[in-house]
């Protein structure tokens, strides 16, 4: 009898220990984290617990990732933990995901939740894989058209609240964003100039060593990919970045610079190619230039066109014409000029394209996803209780 007296209040301690999150973020990149973190801040306004799990590196990574990752966390002032151990029984409501595909964590969790970390011209953006989650957030109209042309028996919850990553960027005050040119050793006198390519495939490569040089009259920030810091194969792009490093127009955003959010801010214009970043900043009713000269790898020069559309989604290329397509390096320079000159050239393509690919952009997307999420917690546990009642 004493034995199983023991064993009882044994099994209550373990129920009271449980730790409870409303939600938990799993990071398998930083570069999620400017998505995930105006989520986070609305949860922590309303009260509600919450914790960003942080996956760590891989073995493809040229160093590690994970001070930087908890340094970040630190600085922000975000919960966090670095792996899922001690999650394996806690009670979390909602696994809030950003990459492409559902994970397999040892995490115990109610609902799965994806937000995805960029809008991209991929075609992972509309896999099936992406149907494992219970809700997933979608960016703008044609999205939610298109999964359901693709999905029309899919049981995941599909909502259309808008890109969260641009909430900070509005964020921002005139006081606040001078202090961003003092901070990038910029001048505020000058225009600024976004650079922003993705790794692969990427622009990168073929703009010219004397870059910086040729575009001396205006700020220049150059923002790559993450990748281009950390995967081994890229170590021509990290030459390059590190000679226009040297230009006194320049800032090259390092391995730090994990969040573009404060470039989008200060930039008057951005250059890009295949990365989400120029839908993203068109939303913002700025000037985009997409560099349609790209460095493919080895094997899509030999098998041509073919293999390079099985990596993107055609069904994104109507949004290609939301800013000027350049695809001679040797034209860049006039485009940028004219479009900074008359930045309203493509501003109802600009319009179309954001309601059609981003959805809302009023500040509010991240409200929208926690307004969500606490509705349904509420539907759930009402559900529940009259569940109980008549057991």
């Amino acid at each position: 009898m004493l034995c199983r007296k023991i064993a009882y209040l044994q099994l209550i301690n373990v129920f009271m220990s449980v730790t409870k999150y409303f939600a938990v973020f799993y990071t398998e990149q930083i570069y999620f984290l400017p998505q995930f973190l105006p989520v986070a801040k609305e949860l922590q306004r309303r009260g509600l617990s919450y914790l960003i799990v942080l996956k760590g590196t891989t073995s493809r990574d040229i160093f590690d990732q994970n001070s930087k990752i908890v340094k970040i966390c630190e600085l922000e002032n975000q919960p966090f933990q670095l792996g899922t151990k001690g999650l394996e029984n806690a009670n979390v409501e909602y696994l809030i995901c950003g990459g492409d595909e559902h994970p397999n964590v040892d995490i115990s969790y109610k609902k799965s939740v994806l937000i995805v970390h960029g809008i991209g011209t991929k075609l992972s953006a509309f896999t099936e894989e992406k149907n494992k989650f219970d809700i997933r957030f979608v960016e703008g109209d044609f999205r939610l058209r298109r999964l359901n042309e693709l999905y029309p028996d899919a049981k995941t919850i599909w909502e259309n609240v808008g890109f969260s990553k641009l909430d900070d960027v509005l964020a921002y005050k005139p006081g606040e964003i001078k202090k961003l040119y003092n901070h990038y050793g910029l001048d505020q006198n000058k225009k600024t100039i976004l650079y922003a390519p993705t790794f692969y495939p990427s622009s990168l490569e073929k703009m010219p060593d004397n870059f910086p040089e040729q575009f001396k009259d205006y700020n220049l920030i150059i923002k790559p990919h993450f990748f281009s810091y950390i995967r081994k194969k890229y170590k021509n792009q990290r030459r390059k970045l590190e000679h226009w490093a040297k230009y006194d127009n320049v800032y090259v955003a390092g391995f730090d610079d994990y969040n573009i959010v404060p470039f989008y801010a200060l930039a008057d214009l951005l250059i890009s190619d295949e990365s989400s970043v120029v839908f993203e900043f068109a939303a913002l009713d700025k000037p985009v230039i997409l560099n349609r000269f790209l460095k493919l790898r080895l094997t899509y020069r030999l098998f041509g066109q073919r293999k390079f559309k099985k990596r993107m989604e055609p069904a994104m290329d109507q949004f290609r014409n939301l800013g000027e397509n350049i695809w001679r390096y040797k034209d860049l320079k006039a485009a940028v000029e004219e479009e900074l000159i008359n930045p309203c050239n493509y501003k109802d393509r600009r319009a179309e394209c954001t309601h059609e690919i981003i959805g809302p952009v009023d500040g509010k997307v991240s409200v929208r996803m926690v307004d969500l999420l606490e509705n349904l917690h509420s539907i759930n546990a009402s559900k529940m209780k009259q569940h109980e009642i008549r057991a």
